[in-house]
């Protein structure tokens, strides 16, 4: 199998880019339906004689002009400030009452609004309709009856207007919308030339980003040392990949290299053994990576050293063998920690108890075989 620099890198954009596609598409699509409900549905409206059947339709929010609108002298209050103003217009035999925001109020005296619509939505508002049509008979000097039914009880009233959630809405959509459409042509233009990937970056320390990427390809397809999994070893660099980045490093730079074993916890499971491979050097270099296979780590500090005098099973094994002397010293220790000093004095006096018996037993088999041969030499002279 072929390996290469530029292939990971695109793996990983496309593992990384995959996920915030999809998250931002099912966003969009959420927004968009959405949407489409009543309270943000806004309609426009031609004729302002169907205001009953748009409220009866359910449409009520509608994009609407009003021309001609006179003010009823009536504010709506909120915390003892005006809030909003009423205003009126003719249609027909019919008063329709318009409350206006005090903002927009100032805008239609100054005129803006004689030929553009506003937004507003339709609601029954009984209540202030017949109090102002009895005020405004009254203004006029009639009593009684003469005006009953005169003022719609329809309104169109601009403080009702969700305006603020339908802006919401729709901004986030578009916002949305550019997000997917740059992350596109992002990946694209990554995918064309992978200089341009975010995690080709940290190539940068060692020069032309695109040069580095073609020396590491080429290294890659023909001065390959090692693959395993996440880990590759070429002639000249170290490279760990994981989803969000790549760490790569120049052997050369390497001055530093060692092992460690620690235990760590898996999740709910038990401690594990984690090797940890530390490269580094008196500059700026330090880096790390957590292997859970001993072998795997033995694999990529052999093939780092390149040592070309030691086969790698000669290699394993006098790892091996190192290793077990030092876990055979550590043993030693321990023993010799454990032993007590009461036990230690027991062994003293069994060593003397056993000294005396043996000094006999020597002298008297040396001294019957030393006076036999001396007394028969002396007779005979």
């Amino acid at each position: 199998m072929q390996y290469s620099f530029s292939k990971l890198l695109r793996k990983n954009l496309l593992y990384m880019a995959f996920p915030v596609v999809l998250v931002l598409s099912v966003l969009l699509l959420l927004l968009q339906q959405v949407s489409r409900l009543e309270i943000f549905q806004t309609g426009t409206m031609e004729d302002t004689t169907q205001v009953k059947e748009y409220f009866a339709s359910g449409q009520r929010n509608v994009s609407v002009m009003l021309p001609g609108l006179k003010s009823t002298g009536f504010s709506q209050m909120a915390n003892e400030k005006e809030k909003a103003e009423y205003f009126y217009r003719m249609e027909g035999d019919e008063m329709q009452l318009v409350l206006l925001t005090k903002s927009t109020a100032n805008a239609y005296r100054r005129g803006e609004y004689d030929r553009k619509a506003i937004r507003v939505r339709i609601i029954r508002d009984e209540v202030a309709a017949r109090h102002i049509e009895r005020e405004y008979a009254n203004s006029l000097g009639l009593t009684g009856d003469s005006m009953d039914g005169i003022c719609s009880v329809y309104v169109f009233d601009e403080t009702e207007y969700p305006l603020m959630r339908v802006r919401i809405l729709r901004y986030s959509s578009i916002v949305i919308a550019v997000l997917l459409i740059l992350i596109m042509l992002y990946v694209i233009l990554a995918t064309a030339f992978p200089a341009l990937n975010h995690e080709a970056r940290v190539l940068r320390r060692f020069g032309n980003v695109g040069r580095i990427i073609r020396r590491i390809d080429r290294e890659m397809e023909r001065k390959l040392r090692y693959h395993q999994d996440n880990v590759t070893v070429t002639e000249n660099y170290l490279i760990v990949s994981y989803i969000s980045h790549i760490d790569v490093i120049q052997i050369d730079d390497i001055k530093y290299l060692s092992k460690h074993v620690e235990k760590r916890k898996r999740g709910l499971g038990r401690p594990v053994h984690v090797y940890r491979l530390t490269a580094s050097n008196a500059d700026d270099l330090f880096f790390e990576a957590d292997f859970f296979d001993e072998e795997t780590v033995n694999d990529v500090i052999y093939f780092m050293r390149g040592e070309p005098l030691l086969e790698y099973e000669e290699y394993v094994q006098k790892e091996r063998e190192e290793e077990e002397n030092v876990l055979a010293e550590q043993m030693s220790e321990n023993e010799k920690e454990a032993v007590t000093e009461e036990e230690q004095q027991k062994l003293d006096g069994l060593f003397e108890q056993e000294e005396p018996a043996e000094k006999p037993t020597e002298e008297s088999t040396e001294e019957p075989a030393e006076e036999p041969a001396e007394e028969p030499t002396e007779n005979a002279r």
